[in-house]
């Protein structure tokens, strides 16, 4: 558990009393589970918060407790506050990740502007990478051309930056980000291609393109069939028109 986490709680509940039965019940599940951040860090405790799940249902069928924690009593009340916990810590662990990822972002950008040594609007705007990919989407992989008529595709789950469609006619989902591409992209790349999937009826391949991938997406990568991560870069080229 974060050393930081009990200054975070006392914050984010009511009562004292509260702070230190949130306080309690997580440090119990922690002494059952292992450590809260190796279990964040590998799936954002969603596991676990599905293992406390108990729902009316299962109350009425008399299913067993299916955690690992012993309860005495009421199991659905039980693991209701247990889950609660939880779930407050992981709220407290993405509200860290966000945090970390905004300092990131603005050195991805600083060193950006460094390197070209000379001022010029933000190249890594999505909406100009977006523009430029659209124009010249061949260089991403050849064969491949622009199936959304031109605009971002409305689905259930959002907007698709780029539909496309490759030399196979496998419709391709591409997401762009103009800063370092976190975990949480995963999930919302894994939405698209799953709306895709259910409207045209067959799985579409997915390409994530960004300057740069946190290494936890780059691991949870591998585990969505179809999808490429690719970095993108900028070049210049300088025709003398005159001199």
């Amino acid at each position: 558990m974060d050393i930081n986490y009990p200054d975070w709680l006392r914050e984010a509940v009511p009562t004292e009393a509260t702070f230190r039965t949130k306080l309690s019940e997580l440090r119990r599940v922690e002494s059952v589970y292992g450590d809260l951040d190796d279990l964040f860090d590998s799936d954002e405790l969603t596991s676990l918060i599905e293992e406390l799940t108990y729902s009316s249902e299962d109350t009425r069928n008399r299913r067993p407790n299916p955690s690992k924690l012993e309860i005495s009593g009421d199991i659905r009340n039980n693991l209701a506050s247990y889950k609660s916990a939880v779930t407050k810590y992981q709220r407290f662990r993405q509200d860290v990740e966000r945090e970390a990822a905004r300092p990131a972002a603005q050195r991805v950008e600083a060193r950006n502007a460094e390197a070209n040594g000379f001022e010029q609007r933000t190249l890594s705007l999505e909406a100009d990478l977006q523009s430029a990919l659209r124009s010249n989407i061949s260089q991403l992989e050849p064969g491949l051309e622009i199936a959304d008529g031109g605009s971002e595709k409305k689905i259930p789950s959002g907007f698709i930056d780029i539909l496309a469609r490759d030399q196979s006619g496998q419709h391709v989902v591409i997401e762009l980000k103009a800063v370092v591409a976190r975990r949480e992209t995963l999930g919302q790349i894994a939405a698209y291609m799953a709306d895709i999937e259910d409207e045209m009826a067959h799985r579409p391949r997915g390409i994530l393109i960004a300057p740069d991938f946190d290494p936890k997406l780059t691991s949870g990568a591998r585990m969505i069939s179809g999808l490429s991560l690719v970095k993108y870069s900028f070049t210049f080229r300088f025709d003398q028109v005159h001199g």
